[in-house]
């Protein structure tokens, strides 16, 4: 698809254990179907960057489209576009259904250095990536914590720490003093 420059795409299943293929393409039917649901939704296109794509779930020879699909639950993990990797966690994700806008609550995270987001589909469809550039909040929701290579966050180390000193200063015993007279 045209819009990334990376590779950092995944998706995991949950609800079977069939083997499927996830396809991200780009089509007319779903910008027009975006274009109108952001239209409803924001009263005009001006003030929003976007992203059109359609997502749809095949069997595991990848020719025959999954129709029912209520049971299952795919977890996509795509970079941020190339012209939305600016807005950072101002990013939303939504797909349409029946002419409606339906939002998603996806997680940010940067993979190989590359910003991604995170998100479960249960619908497949149109999607789109999308900011407001009029309410943009400060900042990056990113996450830029030094990594310390072994999955723990540094501010654990921190907390172990503090919680040793705690019970040493509460074990240790002062010297009783004997008066000698």
């Amino acid at each position: 698809k045209d819009g990334w420059s990376n590779g950092q795409f995944s998706a995991t299943v949950s609800g079977s254990s069939d083997n499927f293929v996830l396809k991200i393409t780009d089509s007319a039917y779903a910008k027009k179907e975006i274009e109108a649901a952001l239209e409803t939704e924001y009263g005009s296109l001006n003030d929003l960057k976007y992203f059109c794509m359609d997502i749809s779930l095949y069997d595991s020879t990848g020719t025959k489209k999954v129709e029912n699909a209520n049971d299952l639950r795919v977890t996509i993990t795509l970079p941020i576009p190339n012209d939305l990797v600016k807005y950072a966690g101002n990013n939303r994700i939504a797909y349409v259904s029946n002419g409606k806008l339906i939002p998603l609550s996806p997680k940010f995270t940067t993979i190989n250095g590359v910003p991604c987001m995170t998100f479960v589909a249960t619908h497949f469809s149109p999607y789109t990536i999308y900011v407001d550039t009029t309410n943009l909040s400060a900042g990056s929701i990113i996450d830029t914590t030094p990594k310390t290579g072994d999955g723990i966050s540094p501010k654990w180390f921190v907390c172990i720490g503090m919680a040793a000193l705690a019970i040493f200063l509460f074990v240790k015993k002062d010297k009783k003093r004997v008066v000698v007279k």
